[in-house]
């Protein structure tokens, strides 16, 4: 053997090493997870393409800006911008940077999206989805058309292959972009020996400049708040089969006081029994929200008309109220339903 894979192999041993210790950890979370949700191989397959993306695409546009408008020479910046050659994912996957709460939330929300996608495209062709919003772009109130517009042209951006995921900057909220921004602009001073202020002045830039209006989730809502107060027949009940899957959570979501993420993370859990519950709480028609069900789902699973209706909308609509309360207070209610001493009753 000679001595450059010999060390090669050290290496590689040295740093198995480090991480050992978190052998154990990552095989208990696969034998023991917290939540019933299930992750499917295409899943994890697009959570990895669209974090590549989305570091990549971050990483270009910083080197961008700071060979390009702040001035700097340097070859491997320059590289990136030109070429889109990264250098930032691998060292940040390794480090765990990558792996916060933030940016995996983020993740699961944009690959389960993706995955709902992916059904619908198994019920109806793409031509039919399409419809689905071309429709609007001959109404009667001009904004209407033009929001249609707006998010026809939002969704082209993030429209992959079938079965894929695509990336957006514009559809990241500013807190993903900073929580994204500032490792990438770490990996890249590491990576390049470039120490000068300008990475950071470039980073600042960026999020300074970033426009979360002109992503596909804004656009939605701007057009469910538009169809809402156009009236009339844009008054039916939310399907994704009408819709398209953007708008049709955009709807549901306003008319269930919920976010878009939630809505999208409700559809990945057994059953979709939230999703049920929020229909429900809406008072969703049996028909129309049997329909809904079997157009998102995955799976086998059925929602027959009499457990639809037996299920009581009062509970439903407490629960819908309390899922719509800001997270930091539903998380401290959780604490503090367990025995606490002093607590009423206790």
């Amino acid at each position: 053997m000679d001595r450059s894979k010999h060390n090669d192999i050290v290496r590689r041993a040295s740093a198995m090493a480090d991480k050992a210790s978190f052998v154990a950890d990552d095989f208990a979370q696969a034998l023991f997870p917290k939540s019933e949700v299930i992750f499917n191989d295409r899943m994890r397959s697009n959570a990895q393409q669209y974090l590549r993306s989305v570091v990549e695409q971050i990483e270009k546009r910083i080197c961008t800006i700071v060979t390009g408008d702040l001035g700097v020479s340097h070859d491997l910046l320059l590289g990136i911008a030109q070429r889109g050659n990264g250098q930032s994912f691998a060292m940040l996957e390794q480090s765990g940077l990558l792996k916060t709460s933030e940016i995996v939330r983020n993740l699961f929300v944009k690959t389960q999206q993706s995955e709902l996608a992916a059904r619908l495209l198994q019920k109806i062709s793409q031509e039919d989805l399409e419809s689905t919003l071309t429709r609007h772009l001959d109404h009667a109130d001009p904004a209407v058309a033009k929001a249609a517009m707006g998010l026809l042209v939002a969704q082209s951006k993030t429209t992959g292959a079938t079965g894929e995921i695509a990336a957006s900057l514009a559809d990241l909220s500013p807190e993903i972009a900073y929580a994204f921004a500032w490792p990438i602009t770490a990996a890249l001073v590491r990576r390049s020996g470039f120490s000068g202020p300008q990475l950071q002045q470039a980073t600042e830039r960026l999020l300074a400049a970033h426009d979360e209006s002109a992503g596909v989730a804004r656009k939605a809502e701007r057009l469910a708040q538009l169809l809402d107060q156009a009236g009339g027949e844009n008054i039916s009940v939310p399907h994704p089969m009408r819709d398209g899957l953007t708008l049709f959570i955009a709807r549901l979501a306003r008319q269930s006081g919920l976010t878009s993420d939630q809505i999208v993370a409700f559809t990945a859990e057994p059953d979709m029994a939230r999703l049920v519950v929020v229909m429900r709480a809406a008072d969703f028609p049996v028909q129309e929200a049997l329909s809904i069900f079997a157009a998102l789902d995955g799976g086998d699973h059925i929602l027959t008309g009499a457990t639809y209706g037996e299920t009581d909308r009062d509970r439903c609509q407490t629960l819908v109220t309390r899922w719509a309360s800001p997270e930091a207070f539903q998380n401290a209610e959780r604490l503090l339903s367990d025995d606490f001493p002093g607590s009423p009753g206790k």
